[in-house]
C-alpha cells in the first residue's frame, strides 16, 4: 500500500511529534492493518518519559489496539483482508532455538527487539504491521459483541487470565491480595472471579478512585495504605494470621492470604507480597520492573514458608477475547478518558494521574463511532 499516514512519533524523552510518515511496507509473512482505537499502557509511560524498553528513537509507540486488516503477505494463511482483530504486542524473532521449538513469543530472548511499539513502530498511527502474523497466535478476531474501543482493552485484560491460569486457584476458594488497581490489577480481579467464584479478593492502592473501580470489578475488600494502616495489618484484621514452621521447631506468624499479586512496581509492595501470604502461598509479580529495582525479600519465605513465585508475563489473548465476548470481563467502567490521536501527549499525562484516571483510550480514526464509557474530567 502506497502513501503516507498520520502518526505520533516519539523523537526523544517526552517529545511526541504529530506528523505524516510513510505507510509501512509488509513482507510475505506480515499483515498491514488500520487502527480504529488504541489504548495507553502503563509500559508506554516510562517509554515516553525515559525511553525505557525502547530499542531506538524515533519510534511510534503503542501496542494495545483494535485493527482492520488491509493488506496480507503472500505467505500469510487464514487472515483475510477486512478482518477486525486485536493482536499480540510481543513478537518473537522466529529464528532462534526457542521460536523454532514452538516457544511463545514472550519466551523469545529477542522479543523486546521486535516487539510492537518497543522495537518496531506501534499503533499510535493510522496503520501498523504485525510481523510473522499467525491466526490464533498474534492475530485474534474480535466478535461483533466487542466494540472497537473495548477491543483495544483486550490486550491488558489478557494478563490477568493468562497468569491466573499459571496460578491455578483452588475451586474451594482462595484469599487473594492484589497490589495495584490499574488495568492489570483489574484484569486479575475479574480473572480470579471468573475462574474461582469462592475466592475473596482484597485490593491495595493509594487511589480511592481506582479502588472504587476495583469494587465494581468484583473486589471484596479495598485498602488504601495512605490512610494509615498497612495491607498486612488490615488483612490480619479480616483473615487473621497464618503460621509457618521455623528453624527452632516453633511456629512463626505471617500473613494469611493464599495468593498475592503485585501490579505496582513499588518495591515495598514487592517485599510485602512475600510476607502477606501464608504457608505454601503463591506470589505473582506482574508489574513492569527496571534494572535498578531492588526489594528486600527474606529467604525464609522461600525456604521455610515455601512460597511459590510466579513470573507475571504470561498473557492469554484468545481467552481474554472470549471472556470479553461472554461478559465475564468488562472494561467500559475502567475506560475513563478518550482522546484523538493528535492529543496523545495529553492522554499519556492523564494516564499518569492515578487519582482521576484508569484506562485511557485513543480514537485513532475519527471516522469510527463513539462508544459509552466511564467519562471523567
Amino acid at each position: 500500500m502506497e502513501g503516507t499516514m498520520k502518526a505520533m512519533v516519539l523523537k526523544g524523552p517526552g517529545r511526541l511529534v504529530y506528523q505524516q510518515v510513510p505507510i509501512p511496507k509488509i513482507g510475505p509473512r506480515d499483515i498491514l492493518f488500520k487502527i480504529s482505537y488504541a489504548a495507553v499502557c502503563g509500559g508506554d509511560l516510562p517509554a515516553y518519559r525515559d525511553l525505557h524498553y525502547l530499542q531506538h528513537t524515533p519510534i511510534i509507540i503503542g501496542h494495545e489496539f483494535t485493527g482492520y486488516v488491509v493488506e496480507v503477505g503472500d505467505q500469510v494463511k487464514d487472515i483475510p483482508v477486512g478482518m477486525r482483530f486485536m493482536g499480540t504486542s510481543i513478537e518473537g524473532c522466529g529464528e532462534c532455538e526457542v521460536c523454532k521449538n514452538g516457544g511463545k513469543d514472550w519466551e523469545c530472548p529477542y522479543s523486546t527487539k521486535y516487539g510492537l511499539g518497543f522495537g518496531r513502530d506501534g499503533v499510535f498511527a493510522e496503520y501498523s504491521v504485525i510481523h510473522h502474523a499467525q491466526l490464533g497466535v498474534s492475530v485474534h478476531p474480535l466478535p461483533d459483541s466487542i466494540n472497537d474501543m473495548v477491543g483495544a482493552t483486550c490486550e491488558p485484560m489478557c494478563v490477568g487470565i493468562g497468569n491466573v491460569g499459571l496460578i491455578k486457584p483452588q475451586p474451594r476458594g482462595e484469599r487473594i491480595v492484589i497490589y495495584g488497581a490499574g488495568i492489570i490489577g483489574q484484569s486479575f480481579i475479574q480473572a480470579f472471579k471468573a475462574e474461582c467464584e469462592q475466592c475473596e479478593i482484597a485490593v491495595v492502592d493509594v487511589s480511592d478512585f481506582r479502588l472504587e473501580l476495583a469494587r465494581q470489578s468484583g473486589a471484596d475488600y479495598v485498602i488504601n495504605p495512605a490512610r494509615g494502616k498497612s495491607a498486612y495489618d488490615a488483612m490480619a484484621e479480616i483473615w487473621g494470621y497464618g503460621e509457618y514452621a521455623y528453624h527452632d521447631r516453633s511456629t512463626k506468624p505471617c500473613g494469611n492470604a493464599t495468593i498475592a499479586v503485585e501490579c505496582t512496581s513499588n518495591m515495598g509492595c514487592v517485599a510485602e507480597a512475600m510476607d502477606i501470604v501464608t504457608q505454601n502461598g503463591k506470589v505473582c509479580y506482574a508489574a513492569g520492573y527496571g534494572d535498578d529495582d531492588k526489594a528486600l525479600i527474606h529467604p525464609v519465605n522461600l525456604m521455610m514458608k515455601g512460597v511459590q513465585v510466579i513470573p507475571g508475563l504470561m498473557g492469554n489473548f484468545a481467552k481474554s477475547v472470549q471472556y470479553m465476548a461472554e461478559g465475564k470481563f468488562r472494561t467500559e467502567h475502567l475506560i475513563t478518558h478518550v482522546y484523538p490521536l493528535e492529543q496523545l501527549d495529553e492522554a499519556i499525562h492523564k494516564s499518569m494521574d492515578s487519582k482521576h484516571s484508569c484506562k485511557v483510550c485513543i480514537k485513532v480514526d475519527p471516522a469510527f463511532p463513539d462508544y459509552p464509557y466511564n467519562k471523567q474530567d
